[in-house]
């Protein structure tokens, strides 16, 4: 199986991202989405009018897709007080970002392609600017995010519609760190980080070091009957 992931460019690749997200979020893993149009049979959030969405196709179809939102130019909605954004004090909110909506069909679940969706957003939204980026998910999934150097600063959250989710957040420019947990996003990662972002994080967050693991890469197992959908927070919402 071979998937191509771009961003959306266009309304008709827009649409078929929300017919996908229905077809994976309402008809296979019954999950209640406030915004889901079941007439259309799509789901359309006021998050989406940032363009950045990223999305997986292969032969014409909608395999994969991920959604991020930068504070430079939208609104975080419910989760600038869920993730505790103003906690990053002048970064926010303009140089922090979430990731969210990060799902993929069924059997692309064992594979690399959430690792490259993940891979494509850090990418695409280093020349937008945000220092940290912000995710939350289900205990399965931890691991998967801490492997690409996601850490856990806050308590858990009540998301609003899926109950209690880990909240995660990633130092973009901690290269320090993106090294010693392997992460794939480490290649990418800038030489300088020119304001400040990763002392500020060590100052205010500071915890003792999440142990490594040496589980290689693919490391998801998204199986929808373990709520393993690859979604974070938004990517719940």
């Amino acid at each position: 199986m071979t998937a191509r992931i771009k961003l959306v460019s266009n309304e008709a690749e827009r649409l078929a991202v929300y017919r996908f997200r229905y077809e994976v979020y309402v008809k296979e893993m019954k999950r209640t989405q406030e915004y889901a149009d079941r007439e259309l049979e799509i789901v359309c959030e006021p998050l989406d009018k940032s363009w950045h969405i990223a999305f997986a196709e292969d032969s014409g179809r909608v395999v994969g897709t991920a959604r991020f939102n930068v504070g430079v130019d939208d609104s975080f909605g419910v989760y600038k007080d869920l993730y505790r954004l103003r906690s990053f004090g002048s970064f926010y909110p303009s140089s922090l970002s979430m990731t969210t909506k990060l799902i993929v069909a069924p059997e692309y679940r064992r594979s690399t392609l959430p690792l490259q969706l993940s891979v494509f957003c850090y990418k695409q939204g280093l020349p937008l600017g945000p220092v940290f980026d912000f995710i939350d998910c289900n205990p399965p999934l931890v691991l998967f995010f801490r492997k690409l150097g996601y850490r856990q600063v806050f308590p858990n959250i009540n998301h609003p519609e899926y109950g209690a989710v880990i909240p995660l957040v990633l130092a973009i420019y901690d290269r320090e760190h993106l090294e010693s947990v392997k992460s794939p996003f480490a290649r990418y990662c800038p030489d300088k980080d020119q304001r400040g972002s990763v002392a500020l994080f060590r100052d205010e967050f500071a915890a003792p070091r999440q142990r490594s693991t040496t589980v290689d890469w693919p490391l998801c197992r998204l199986d929808s009957s373990r709520n393993d959908d690859c979604s974070s927070g938004v990517e719940h919402g």
